[in-house]
């Protein structure tokens, strides 16, 4: 057994029902009652998609909503009391010219916002992050960036005050830092991108949590002795910068993948996945120390994957996470 690279996202409402969105070819959800028992599975479109086609999410009142992309972008909602998706709205492109990569969504009361990367399929490696942002009816378009990579890595996006601030890669003499840029409500446009490392080494799997003091978590792989070790930088932001309180890593070189974040109460976890097995280390401390790294021995035995995670059940609400790992034929989540 062991990893399976996938990425499924899991929605639990306040009653306790689960929705879990997964690709098996094709884009599938999956709904469990309150007891957990699977009532059905029903495919959402039936073209071939990966996890970096899709986004869903949820809001307040227990309505979940989402995004894909197959030939065009479809937004997607279930009311609150419904088990049964609708369409809402698409954006058309061409496909032919056109490939549309990691979208993401967040829905605020008159508000819709929508990210994704847009690169020509002639252009090689080169792409734009894109934001559309819908306000009383009227949809805006801003290019927040333009991305050079090797390996497209997606981006990922807090929240302060109801404004997006995105985090990403990007190139740097030939080498992946991390940058980050804000949105500004009022006057509907992004700061200039803020570069935050400068380490000179090649990075991947970007994570960022922001905690309820403000506060920044960001962990990726970092390129050290010819293999990857998980780095952790934490840091306070202010204004378009972070003022970066610690930085260091939490592994040595090894083969390193999709570390992850979450914190409950003044406990902050990261997990990540070395040589198909589950590794999760604490700290108690703010980031400062760091325990020894356990092995989940659930990932010994079964297989599992990345799950990104959203609820409102009371008992979720004291975890704040980027993502967990899952078993992957069920919900068992792992790592702490």
């Amino acid at each position: 057994m062991g990893f399976v690279n996938d990425c499924h996202t899991i929605i639990r409402r306040s009653n306790k029902d689960i929705f879990r969105f997964r690709t098996s070819n094709v884009l599938t959800y999956d709904y469990f009652d309150t007891y957990s028992n699977l009532i059905k599975s029903t495919y959402i479109t039936d073209k071939p998609l990966d996890f970096t086609k899709f986004c869903f999410n949820l809001d307040n009142n227990d309505n979940i909503y989402g995004i894909y992309i197959d030939d065009s972008l479809k937004l997607v909602d279930i009311k609150n009391s419904e088990t049964t998706f609708t369409n809402f709205d698409v954006f058309t492109y061409n496909s032919n010219k056109f490939t549309l990569l990691f979208p993401y969504i967040k829905k605020l009361d008159n508000e819709i916002h929508i990210l994704y990367y847009v690169y020509s399929n002639d252009s090689g490696n080169i792409c734009a992050l894109i934001h559309h942002h819908k306000l009383n009816g009227v949809w805006t378009e801003n290019k927040i960036d333009f991305i050079n990579n090797t390996i497209l890595n997606n981006f990922t996006v807090i929240w302060i005050q109801n404004s997006p601030t995105v985090f990403y890669l990007n190139l740097v003499n030939g080498f992946e830092e991390v940058f980050m840029s804000k949105f500004n409500l009022s006057t509907s446009t992004w700061s200039k991108p803020s570069q935050l490392t400068n380490t000179r080494k090649n990075k991947i799997y970007l994570s960022v949590l922001k905690d309820s003091l403000n506060f920044c978590h960001i962990v990726f792989c970092e390129n050290v002795d010819n293999g990857y070790a998980v780095k952790y930088i934490n840091g306070y932001l202010m204004d378009n910068k972070l003022d970066i309180n610690i930085s260091k890593y939490i592994t040595g070189s090894s083969s390193c993948m999709y570390p992850s974040i979450m914190k409950f109460k003044s406990d902050i976890y990261i997990m990540w996945v070395n040589y198909n097995r589950l590794h999760t280390s604490i700290s108690n401390d703010l980031g400062k120390t760091w325990s020894d790294h356990k092995i989940d021995e659930f990932s010994l035995e079964e297989e599992f994957t990345r799950s990104l995670f959203y609820s409102n059940y009371k008992y979720d609400l004291d975890y704040n996470t980027t993502s967990v790992f899952t078993t992957f034929d069920d919900i068992g989540i792992l790592g702490f």
